[in-house]
């Protein structure tokens, strides 16, 4: 083997720089295609509405029941049944969330009694399971007997 030779088994910096920036350039361009805003924004109204809906089953099993979670189209907001507005956990009054425009969800008044159970509006505890959907995101079920939601 030459010397000549030796050199030539590897890839020359400037071969390596044209890789590197055509790479760059391809995930600059196309990456936004598979991670658009959208995904994580309904991600992000899911995981607010679960822990909207479990801690308004805790708070409904710490206060004896009478809490509910009024879902709209774009917001929640979490009460007591007289319509007063409840502290959310990170102190602020009312609890209540906008959800972005590109967002809707099913309109629902989840109510809960003092055993963390869905309940009707005559406070007879649900026979089936409730679901809440939300565009572009898995539906979240309420179980009926436990009020589990996931």
């Amino acid at each position: 083997m030459t010397s000549f030779q030796k050199y030539r088994l590897g890839f020359t910096l400037v071969e390596l720089i044209v890789v590197i920036l055509i790479v760059g350039i391809l995930s600059i361009s196309i990456a936004p295609r598979f991670f658009g805003v959208s995904s994580y924004e309904n991600r992000q109204a899911t995981d607010e509405l679960l822990s909207a809906l479990r801690f308004s089953q805790q708070m409904a099993m710490n206060r004896g029941g009478g809490i509910h979670l009024i879902l709209t189209a774009n917001n929640f907001t979490v009460q007591l049944f007289d319509g007063t507005d409840l502290r959310s956990p990170d102190g602020r009054i009312p609890y209540s969330k906008m959800f972005p425009n590109s967002i809707t969800a099913t309109p629902d008044t989840i109510r809960y009694n003092a055993l963390g159970q869905p309940v009707n509006t005559t406070n007879v505890p649900l026979t089936a399971n409730t679901t809440i959907n939300i565009n572009g995101s898995p539906a979240i079920t309420i179980e009926a007997n436990t009020g589990y939601a996931h």
